[in-house]
């Protein structure tokens, strides 16, 4: 069970059941947006699938499951309206995803403009951390050590380090 979008098909193990799966085989999928994003990229899965006669059911749009078992009149017609189906719920897939990006980049513009910070809050120069700077300048304890102690990340102690470092100095430069 792959868990992810159908944003990128090249995920290891999609592409291993690709491979694995024969014909006559049946691959349930939850959707057909997790086929590709773009109406091109379903169109070439289904074409592979429909290629190599591997059954495939839509757990959201049960109404496109494809079974191959023979060819008769009724299944080149069915064939037909589904792939019609296929083409638009496709088209519709990939303008939902551009509108969600688009709305994606709006919101976070309207944020900027309404001084909203985005993102993790930063870090902030504790008192505790003061007090691990002191103890890693005068050498009795590493910087690893300090990162242990109080539980500080590697990014996040040399992040605070240097901006203590430039506080101190400016701080002495103003007195």
């Amino acid at each position: 069970i792959d868990k992810q979008s159908g944003r990128n098909m090249q995920c290891e193990n999609y592409q291993m059941l690709k491979r694995l799966a024969r014909t006559g085989d049946t691959i349930v999928v939850d959707s057909l947006t997790r086929l590709g994003r773009s109406m091109n990229d379903v169109l070439e899965e289904f074409r592979y699938y429909e290629k190599h006669e591997i059954n495939l059911q839509f757990i959201k749009e049960p109404f496109i499951n494809v079974n191959y078992t023979g060819k008769s009149t009724n299944d080149v017609i069915q064939s037909a309206i589904q792939k019609a189906t296929l083409t638009i719920l496709s088209a519709f897939a990939e303008k939902e995803r551009h509108d969600i990006k688009q709305r994606q980049v709006e919101g976070i513009a309207l944020a900027k403009r309404q001084g909203k910070r985005l993102g993790r809050p930063p870090v902030e120069i504790t008192a505790e951390f003061i007090e691990a700077y002191k103890e890693w300048k005068s050498g009795s304890i590493t910087a690893v050590g300090v990162m242990k102690k109080y539980g500080i990340k590697r990014s996040s102690f040399y992040k605070l380090a240097k901006q203590y470092e430039e506080t101190k100095h400016k701080n002495l430069l103003n007195d």
